[in-house]
């Protein structure tokens, strides 16, 4: 990496920590960590009186993709965490890295937290997480928000394509800065407006993970039928939002409209212009429908 790169990396490392503490002020939200078992997890919460929503990120992201949301959901308790293996929590393996694994993962950070129950919310891998906790822990939930949210049974999609050809396209190499753009370009349809060397900071330190992320997505696919997403998804009685962006590559939206199709209080959201992060592409439209969600649900 020449000296022009390294130096365009520390500016947009800088102005990411400026523009997560000026989220974290706007949302109204406080850092802190949890020890769950002996995973040590990095957490942003808001407390207020009710139901918090817990807020699940997906595969190789990180609690600050959903600080552009948090200040439109001003009126409830959130719970922001960095899955283990990500972000700033203890780093696991393959083993630790299945949809049981992860959610049980979840539950003891809300056990921690003297939770009883809480809406969960999961994009991408997250999404897969809460289905598994609302299908193995019923009690524990009270509503579903699946944003872009991986399913038992996915369509086929620029993913599935390079992943069949061997090809992972989750976790960047080492290259330029363009290829740094190229994987921001691929996850998202409409990019946040941030510096680019935010983004290319963001992709450089995904890529710098790639061997904690290789063994985690192993883990993932790798999961037996009993650690692995619930196939019988007719069973989860939850109230449920789906969000799904109309151009997203990673999780073709054909997957959410089975997934709606199979969930018996399924509603369905398909933004168009949108890819797979809808929470950083449309933020306010996101709230917005996750507030209104929310409000239907008895307390």
């Amino acid at each position: 990496m020449n000296r022009l790169a390294q130096l365009e990396l520390a500016v947009g490392r800088f102005e990411m920590r400026a523009l997560e503490r000026a989220m974290m002020a706007a949302g109204r939200l406080a850092p802190a960590r949890a020890r769950v078992a002996d995973l040590d997890l990095a957490l942003y919460e808001r407390r207020r009186p009710g139901t918090p929503v817990v807020l699940i990120h997906g595969f190789g992201g990180d609690k600050e993709t959903w600080l552009l949301m948090t200040p439109f959901l001003r009126r409830r308790g959130l719970l922001l965490l960095d899955l283990p293996g990500h972000g700033r929590s203890t780093v696991v393996g393959a083993r630790r890295a299945t949809p049981a694994a992860m959610g049980r993962a979840v539950i003891g950070l809300l056990d921690e937290r003297g939770i009883t129950r809480a809406h969960l919310c999961g994009n991408s891998m997250g999404g897969g997480i809460a289905l598994w906790i609302a299908r193995n822990h019923p009690e524990r939930v009270a509503s579903l928000t699946l944003v872009a949210s991986v399913a038992p049974e996915l369509a086929e999609s620029e993913l599935t394509r390079a992943l069949a050809r061997g090809e992972n396209l989750l976790i960047p190499g080492p290259g330029s800065g363009d290829d740094a753009d190229r994987f921001v370009k691929l996850v998202t349809e409409k990019p946040p407006r941030v510096p680019q060397a935010i983004r290319r900071y963001v992709a450089a330190r995904r890529a710098a993970a790639r061997p904690v992320l290789e063994e985690l997505f192993r883990g993932w696919v790798e999961s037996s039928a009993d650690d692995g997403l619930p196939g019988d998804l007719e069973a989860i009685a939850h109230r449920t939002l789906i969000v799904h962006g109309a151009k997203d590559r990673i999780i073709h939206p054909d997957t959410a409209r089975k997934v709606h199709t199979r969930l018996p209080r399924a509603r369905l959201h398909v933004l168009p212009g949108i890819g797979h992060v809808p929470q950083l592409e449309a933020p306010a439209v996101v709230a917005g429908l996750l507030a209104r969600h929310l409000e239907e649900v008895p307390s």
